[in-house]
């Protein structure tokens, strides 16, 4: 008898278990559906067709308007230059939650083929609200 209550008192965790898991999972785990905000910089960049601009893949999950910023930086060894620092934005960013590949184009003027320093910004609209940043190494690659 002790065995039978035993074997469905697990059986019953191990249906709830799961059920509740996912139901945690699908609401972000607070009970609402509330998603976080996150960016990441692709490691690979490269030269526009012109070699004037150097695109810069990003993938952003975000909630709201969202405007996306990446800084370059590139020094000797890799440029001549002392220090090139070029700026980019994409203002039409998708903010459903989920998350997205998203292109910002760079002014290349003075970056080389290479390595180079990115930062990522997510900033919210209106204020420029910070929401998210990410840094890294890219390669930025000549096509």
């Amino acid at each position: 008898m002790k065995r039978i209550r035993l074997l469905v008192v697990l059986g019953a965790v191990a249906i709830a278990l799961p059920l509740g898991i996912s139901v945690a999972h699908a609401t972000g785990g607070g009970g609402g559906t509330t998603a976080t905000n996150s960016v990441s910089i692709d490691p690979y960049a490269d030269f526009d067709t012109f070699g004037t601009n150097i695109d810069v893949k990003l993938y952003v999950r975000c909630t709201g308007t969202t405007v996306a910023e990446v800084s370059l930086k590139q020094s000797p060894p890799e440029t001549g230059s002392p220090v090139t620092v070029g700026v980019g934005s994409n203002p039409l960013v998708a903010c459903d939650g989920n998350t997205h590949s998203v292109g910002v184009t760079v002014g290349g003027a003075g970056f080389d083929t290479g390595y180079a320093t990115a930062t990522a910004t997510l900033l919210g609209q209106p204020g420029d609200v910070v929401k998210a940043t990410s840094k890294r190494t890219v390669y930025i690659t000549q096509v």
